[in-house]
C-alpha cells in the first residue's frame, strides 16, 4: 500500500458520526483513523465478485462489461442509440401529420 493518502469529503449523520467517534476514542484512533480503519476493514473482507451476471431484458444482447470504462462506453452506446431512434421517430411523426 502506498503512503500517498487522499482527502475526501464524507456526508455523514450526525448519529453515524457520534458513533464512530465513540468507537473511535475506544480504540484509540482519531475519527478518521477509526473512518479508514473501517473502510479497510470492509474492502479486505469483501470476497471477489465472482463471474458477471448475465444481462437479461432489452440490452441481453450486449456483453456483460468487465470494468467501469467498458459500462461507461457501453451505457453511451445505448443513450446514442437510442436517441437516434426517439429522433427518427419524432421525425416519421411529424412527415405523417399534415398541417
Amino acid at each position: 500500500m502506498s503512503d500517498y493518502r487522499r482527502v475526501v469529503s464524507l456526508r455523514i449523520s450526525s448519529d453515524l458520526l457520534e458513533g464512530v467517534r465513540e468507537r473511535a476514542r475506544a480504540e484509540g484512533r482519531s475519527v478518521s483513523g477509526e473512518i479508514v480503519y473501517l473502510v479497510r476493514e470492509q474492502v479486505e473482507a469483501r470476497a471477489p465478485a465472482g463471474p458477471p451476471k448475465k444481462i437479461t431484458g432489452w440490452l441481453e444482447h450486449r456483453p456483460v462489461p468487465g470494468t467501469h470504462a467498458e459500462f461507461r462506453q457501453g451505457r453511451d452506446a445505448a443513450s446514442r442509440q437510442l436517441a437516434e431512434a426517439v429522433r427518427r421517430k419524432a421525425k416519421a411523426n411529424t412527415k405523417a401529420k399534415p398541417r
